[in-house]
């Protein structure tokens, strides 16, 4: 009798516990998803406490053309959260770039955010470079090869690790049935894919391209350190206009040598323009033609334009001419075919100007905005007052003394708040 009792006494336990547990699921179940509609990381802040991380405006630029973006976040606002990492105490936007630079013009006060948890710097990197993958709104050739140099840099160690615990597998199993060894560690050593292979994955090209545009992407690079900024950015437009166009230019070395060359010294504007005019030699009509030279016109081309231009661009069928509109004082682009050219080549009116101009737009190569204004203002015959005015605000310490009070002030911040995290772990 006892015995029975006993028995339904642990029936009865057995029951209570079954309860309990469909309970604690249910509760758990219902715990995941109020976390994966509530999360605690997602918070909305100014779009002025935010700063982007260097490497999204080296590898995408500053101010990226979304159109299609801009016109959903307008509608629509911003649907998917920045990621953001606040390791250094500074809210470094890690993903979002774009979705940030269009809430700033459309005067948007608050945008969401998404924390992320990182511990370096390399980490940060890596995450920018996880985020934005697969980017949206398309990337340029160049883009994908800068990213292609990080993926290489990651993945290489990660192959050479492989082969190394292959290795040494091999070498503690080869004593021991060496025939099975054999095949089990030459599978080891088939598991990852080749470096290459998964770098062109990862940014959606074949791997014969990647290997042209590798070459291109280093021919570029070099071209930057000599400082060639000039052929720097005709062949990056190359580039990103055909890989293997590209290739193929780079490759013929006598060609892109002269080519590289005009460039730099401004008789062409552009690759093709450049083998155009390599191939036509003496026969080319253009060939008195200089990017950089001033023309004046026996009649104005119309009657509200200036009667000088300053040639700006040479392309298969143009000599490209900026005038001056006297109506307005803007800048006019007029496309003219030799033959349709008279006109007279005239000593450099601005000179010195323009010797000051180029000093700037180096002084100024990261700056976007004032870039811009510089290189409209070269391709104008000559410069009025007001124009004089702004080359010398340019010129001005205003700038320097701007961006040194706003380093140590960030400098400042970040001071101060490892100070408090100093003091909270003390306390």
């Amino acid at each position: 009798m006892p015995s029975v009792l006993l028995l339904e006494f642990f029936y009865f336990l057995l029951k209570l516990f079954k309860i309990e547990l469909i309970f604690f699921r249910q509760f758990v179940t219902r715990s995941i998803n109020m976390s994966e509609v509530h999360s605690p990381a997602i918070v909305y802040i100014s779009p002025a406490e935010l700063v982007v991380h260097p490497k999204l405006i080296e590898i995408y630029g500053e101010n990226e053309v979304r159109p299609a973006l801009e016109k959903s976040i307008s509608e629509k606002g911003i649907l998917e959260s920045l990621k953001v990492s606040a390791r250094t105490g500074v809210n470094v936007v890690l993903a979002g770039k774009c979705r940030l630079q269009i809430a700033r013009q459309l005067g948007i006060s608050a945008v969401k955010v998404e924390f992320v948890e990182s511990g370096s710097p390399e980490e940060d990197l890596k995450l920018v470079l996880d985020f934005n993958l697969h980017r949206e709104g398309g990337k340029t050739h160049y883009q994908k090869f800068h990213e292609g140099q990080y993926w290489e840099s990651v993945l290489r160690p990660q192959a050479k690790e492989r082969q190394r615990e292959s290795a040494r597998r091999l070498n503690e199993t080869k004593y021991s049935n060496l025939n099975t060894s054999i095949d089990e560690s030459n599978s080891q050593l088939n598991k990852g894919k080749p470096v290459i292979q998964e770098v062109s994955e990862n940014l959606r090209i074949s791997v014969g391209s990647y290997h042209k545009g590798k070459k291109v992407f280093e021919y570029i690079s070099q071209l930057r350190e000599l400082q060639k900024f000039k052929a720097v950015v005709a062949l990056e437009a190359e580039f990103n206009r055909s890989i293997d166009a590209a290739y193929k230019f780079v490759c013929n070395q006598d060609i892109c040598e002269q080519v590289i060359n005009l460039i730099e010294a401004d008789e062409i504007g552009s690759i093709s323009d450049g083998i155009a005019w390599m191939r036509n030699g003496d026969r080319n009509p253009f060939r008195r033609f200089q990017v950089g030279q001033v023309y004046q016109f026996k009649e104005r081309l119309r009657t509200e334009l200036e009667i000088v231009g300053r040639v700006i661009g040479i392309t298969n069928e143009f000599v490209v001419f900026g005038l001056r509109n006297l109506v307005n004082m803007n800048l006019e682009i007029v496309n003219l075919r030799p033959r349709q050219i008279d006109a007279e080549l005239q000593n450099e009116p601005s000179a010195e100007q323009r010797a000051r101009i180029l000093h700037l737009m180096e002084k100024f190569r990261d700056v976007f905005p004032v870039q811009v204004s510089l290189a409209e203002l070269l391709k104008l015959p000559n410069l009025t007052d007001k124009e004089e005015v702004l080359l010398r605000m340019y010129e001005s310490d205003v700038f320097e003394k701007t961006w040194e009070d706003y380093k140590n002030q960030m400098q400042a911040m970040e001071v101060s708040t490892n100070r408090k995290k100093d003091n909270i772990r003390a306390a």
